[in-house]
């Protein structure tokens, strides 16, 4: 679930409003975000790498879908916030492992595999900070909730599908965008910790 915040927050609640007639609740389309990740991370493990690529683009949009569903119908609830953070983290790890399997996607910068694990540890962090900030009382939930990013996971999930699409179609230097997109996740990770120090 993207949460309600920036542009990618305003793109979720039209979609919720939109598609409420859906015949499935928030938690199942929750679910299915993940079962699309984990179709994509087989299809670019078999070499299907468009349609891995579609699979991935389907589970973005169910991500960001399930909690505007939810709030339209009146249908959050505490289980669908975790099941949202849970599935946010394995939607991502699934898309940056499939990367791997790209036949450019570790040549075509030496130290790709260290700016992978580096992406990796700054959006997690992002959101731990968050969530351990609140859980330990030093944030209340509306203020935690009100953190600052430079990139929130919405426009890091979009990003991240620009640099998937430019790689399949082989674009040069398309590697700049994958190491910014490292280096902002950081750069909020460390915003987000000193808003919670200070």
């Amino acid at each position: 679930m993207i949460k309600s915040g920036g542009m990618a927050g305003g793109v979720s609640s039209s979609l919720g409003r939109y598609l409420g007639w859906v015949p499935l609740s928030p938690n199942q389309i929750t679910v299915l975000s993940v079962l699309c990740a984990v179709a994509g991370f087989a299809l670019f493990y078999l070499g299907n790498f468009w349609y891995g690529f579609g699979a991935f683009v389907l589970a973005f949009v169910l991500d960001a879908v399930d909690g505007a569903v939810a709030r339209a119908r009146g249908e959050t609830s505490k289980l669908g916030g975790f099941l949202d953070g849970v599935s946010d983290r394995l939607v991502e790890f699934f898309l940056l492992l499939s990367l791997l399997f790209i036949p450019l996607g570790m040549t075509f910068l030496p130290d790709a595999f260290w700016i992978l694990l580096v992406l990796f540890f700054g959006a997690c962090m992002t959101s731990f900070v968050k969530a351990y900030a609140n859980y330990q009382g030093v944030l209340s939930k509306e203020e935690a909730d009100g953190m600052p990013g430079f990139l929130e996971r919405g426009e890091r999930g979009a990003l991240l599908m620009a640099f998937m699409f430019l790689l399949l179609l082989n674009v040069a230097y398309a590697w700049v965008l994958f190491a910014g997109i490292a280096l902002l996740s950081i750069l909020t990770f460390l915003q987000r910790l000193l808003f919670v120090v200070k």
